[in-house]
């Protein structure tokens, strides 16, 4: 490959010694991993509309539509749904996509959901089936750390799930994997770099997911509260049962 003159990049390089494909047919022919889009609904709100509806009965009423990218699972007229925080249920009463009403929307489908009664809902909660999604306040994670600055135990940092914003802290560090070997070992902070095992404290819950069943709930970003810095990813890998459910 030749970057000066794109030999070999797009197109397979013409030499007599190379009969094999470029980079980009390389590329568009590796095998994709499709993200796991079955299961129970979970959809983080992003957005929430109000609208005036004539044929609505009562005068002056106003559905609220909640709008988000579905993450996990379908969603249809008559489904019974779970909010998250506060965990109140509702039924769907109509479902949009892209203004118009619809009979049905998937996974990885922007959607609009109406439901049969007015609930406290807002930007960075999430929609989900009953008795599928857990509000917990500690989790263990594998974390990326993107930031010169290291990562430190106690020390206060801006989480994001979904479209929520939460403050938390690194409650511990389990170990810290050697990129050469993937030999994990003892390590008080996460410096450039690094990839470790912590265990992450909220100050609010959140419904979280393991990252292997669901990427969206499954991931959050750390973000550092005095530079604004994104300072690194969180993959979650198990939920502490003692902290989860207990503010539901």
């Amino acid at each position: 490959v030749s970057a000066l003159r794109g030999d070999n990049v797009t197109q397979p390089l013409a030499a007599p010694w190379y009969d094999g494909p470029s980079l980009l047919q390389v590329l568009e022919s590796l095998p994709t991993a499709q993200d796991r889009t079955d299961g129970p609904l979970a959809l983080p709100v992003q957005y929430v509309a109000r609208e005036d509806r004539a044929d609505a009965p009562g005068a002056g009423h106003q559905p609220r539509v909640l709008w988000g990218r579905i993450a996990q699972g379908s969603v249809k007229p008559g489904d019974a749904v779970q909010v998250f925080p506060g965990g109140e249920s509702a039924t769907v009463v109509e479902v949009r996509r892209a203004g118009s009403t619809v009979d049905a929307a998937a996974a990885g489908q922007s959607a609009g959901l109406v439901l049969d009664r007015q609930l406290d809902v807002s930007r960075g909660d999430w929609i989900g089936t009953p008795d599928t999604l857990r509000e917990t306040r500690q989790f263990s994670a594998t974390l990326a750390w993107l930031d010169n600055e290291p990562a430190v135990l106690g020390r206060k940092y801006l989480l994001r799930h979904g479209n929520r914003w939460v403050q938390g802290r690194i409650a511990s560090i389990e170990h810290v994997l050697d990129i050469h070997t993937l030999v994990p070992g003892d390590a008080h902070q996460l410096a450039a770099n690094d990839i470790g095992q912590v265990t992450i404290e909220l100050q609010q819950p959140l419904p979280l997911q393991p990252y292997a069943a669901n990427r969206v709930g499954g991931a959050l970003i750390v973000v550092d509260p005095a530079s604004h810095r994104t300072s690194g990813a969180l993959l979650v890998r198990d939920l502490d049962d003692a902290h989860a459910g207990a503010d539901a």
